[in-house]
């Protein structure tokens, strides 16, 4: 079992939901250390994933930051988040697809809107999942994270514009799910949610005078195969469509009989 205790029941909400929300995740320590290095990481701004005006007022993103900080990928490579990912996706071993920095900056960000993401990443199966890891505490006045329950049965639909959006809710497939059940995860600094690759999810604006900072680690079952499709992290890659996504970018994180 991994070193966060997880219970049948919190594996089975996070099946029939899509998402669970786990508190008091990471120590101190593993805290601070994730602050310190993305706060050296934000400063220096040479990682940034794009520098789109209005992309950025939607969220700062940074990704595999894993790959060019010391700090950032001993949180990144943590066995325990890895081992609570292959846990919840119930497979035998969880591989990292990639990292990525989300901060909202104060006062002039803009909500991120309801979208799924596997859409956008490159991958034949489904069963991809994502850590979100509050390293501020986080309400809806900042940022949070909101889920629809369930939504994830409906299957991958076609990738949100996140700059000028579409309503997902009208997209072909989604009639059966509405906003209304929308859930708030507020989140206390150091606990996180994880959520299915095709959960519905959203973020308001972030309406402090601080910023709220979030690590992503997002993990896909061992065994993921590349689709052949753009992305920033496969791209020049020399990866092959059908094949599986391994190797050193994508390293094996946690497997059921221990050996990663």
């Amino acid at each position: 079992m991994s070193e966060y205790p997880l219970s049948e029941e919190q594996i089975n909400f996070y099946q029939e939901n899509g998402y669970i929300k786990l508190e008091n995740v990471l120590t101190p320590e593993e805290l601070d250390g994730a602050r310190t290095a993305l706060d050296d990481l934000i400063s220096n701004g040479r990682h940034r994933h794009s520098n789109d005006p209005v992309y950025s007022k939607v969220f700062l993103q940074m990704v595999n930051l894993w790959r060019v900080d010391e700090g950032i990928r001993a949180f990144t490579l943590n066995r325990k988040l890895a081992s609570i990912a292959r846990w919840l996706a119930k497979v035998d071993g969880i591989r990292l697809w990639h990292d990525h920095a989300l901060v909202k900056m104060p006062g002039d960000s803009r909500e991120t809107p309801w979208h799924q993401d596997l859409p956008y990443w490159p991958m034949v199966e489904t069963g991809a999942l994502s850590c979100w890891m509050a390293l501020d505490d986080v309400n809806e006045r900042n940022g949070c994270m909101q889920f629809v329950p369930g939504s994830h049965k409906l299957g991958r639909l076609e990738p949100i514009n996140l700059v000028n959006p579409q309503d997902i809710f009208k997209l072909p497939g989604a009639e059966r799910v509405t906003m209304q059940s929308a859930v708030k995860c507020e989140l206390k600094a150091g606990s996180c949610t994880f959520h299915n690759g095709m959960t519905f999810h959203y973020a308001t604006s972030n309406r402090t005078d601080q910023p709220r900072r979030a690590m992503v680690v997002i993990y896909m079952p061992d065994g993921t195969n590349y689709n052949g499709k753009g992305h920033c992290v496969t791209d020049r890659q020399g990866f092959e469509a059908g094949k599986p996504l391994d190797g050193e970018l994508f390293p094996l994180l946690a497997t059921s009989d221990g050996s990663a």
